[in-house]
């Protein structure tokens, strides 16, 4: 499960692409991977406070809430 949702931050952050994630020939991504609030939820339930920041930093950016 880690996995998946490590895959998903990295794809929120835009460190990696699916393209490069399906060079192995499968990965694990979480359901509603897509929506950055499943795996911010995540990783508030883990206290990874870190990824947190980033992920709300993130969208606040998105969301032009600079």
């Amino acid at each position: 499960m880690s996995k998946s949702y490590d895959n998903a931050y990295r794809l929120i952050m835009g460190e990696i692409t699916y393209e490069e994630l399906s060079v192995d020939g499968w990965f694990l991504l979480p359901s509603n991977h897509e929506d950055p609030y499943v795996t911010l939820e995540y990783y508030e339930s883990i206290e990874d406070y870190d990824r947190c920041i980033k992920i709300r930093d993130k969208i606040n950016k998105d969301e032009g809430k600079n």
